[in-house]
């Protein structure tokens, strides 16, 4: 079992070359082929309020990340074929690459930059997709270099649905892996299943898998996390992604939103 289409969100901001050799490294390893879609809107105008025709600042851009990533592709030896969406919203750039993910094994997006507010592209585009596409999501950091996706990964555990689906859905991805650690972060009163099931479960599919179990005593979710990451030296994050809706998901929606906007490592969600 592998990945076999990608999709990759292409944009004009410094950051796409990091998760475009990202990208290419996961198709080579298991032959498989990549969609690009660049897609974005005029970062001159706002795409928030109001609609702006599409103009030839817009088009240059596409013209120049296609060519970017056509000559990438080629020199990897990766089949891969690259379209555009040239958007006069942001709410059109998240539907667009929504529907895109939907037809994919795993859409690679980016992480938004807030030191450079690039208004050619939604804060939010990377939750959206996670929460409306039905499919995994891998989300790069824009800072820092990751020579390695997946050799060492950190599973959060909660035992929730979400959980269990960003697990399985990381399998692919998981194969190739030197050790898989599931990290249960402990809550008093909740049961869920063991994690040792968990261990035997990724044991299955060959993977080399151990357990390991905190506790918050008053370190949020996202930090313990992130460090724990840090500590084990992961290069994958997996966890399940919670939208906001409703009372009792609130809390784990915003660590959601947390992680996508304080990553340290590639992370990959599905909801």
């Amino acid at each position: 079992m592998a990945f076999k289409h990608i999709l990759l969100h292409l944009d004009a901001t410094e950051h796409c070359e990091k998760r475009t050799k990202i990208a290419l490294d996961m198709a080579k390893k298991s032959d498989a082929i990549i969609s690009a879609v660049f897609c974005q809107t005029n970062p001159n105008m706002s795409a928030i309020v109001g609609n702006h025709p599409v103009d030839d600042t817009l088009r240059k851009l596409a013209i120049e990340a296609e060519a970017t990533f056509k000559a990438a592709a080629e020199e990897a030896g990766v089949k891969a074929t690259i379209s555009n969406t040239l958007c006069t919203s942001h709410a059109q750039v998240v539907q667009a690459v929504t529907w895109a993910a939907r037809t994919s094994d795993v859409a690679i997006l980016g992480q938004y930059d807030w030191s450079k507010n690039y208004s050619g592209i939604p804060s939010d585009l990377a939750e959206n997709v996670i929460l409306h596409s039905g499919r995994p999501v891998l989300v790069v950091p824009f800072a820092g270099e990751f020579k390695t996706v997946g050799q060492r990964c950190l599973v959060a555990w909660n035992g929730g649905r979400e959980a269990a689906r960003a697990l399985n859905d990381a399998i692919p991805v998981m194969q190739d892996a030197k050790m898989v650690e599931i990290f249960a972060i402990q809550k008093e009163g909740v049961k869920r299943p063991s994690e040792k099931e968990l261990v035997a479960h990724l044991e299955h599919h060959n993977i080399p898998c151990k357990a390991a179990t905190d506790t918050r005593d008053n370190v949020s979710v996202t930090d313990l996390l992130l460090s724990h990451a840090a500590d084990e030296g992961a290069d994958l994050i997996v966890m399940g992604a919670h939208g906001h809706y409703g009372v009792s998901h609130m809390l784990k929606g915003g660590n959601t939103r947390e992680i996508l906007k304080h990553m340290t490592v590639p992370v990959m969600m599905s909801h």
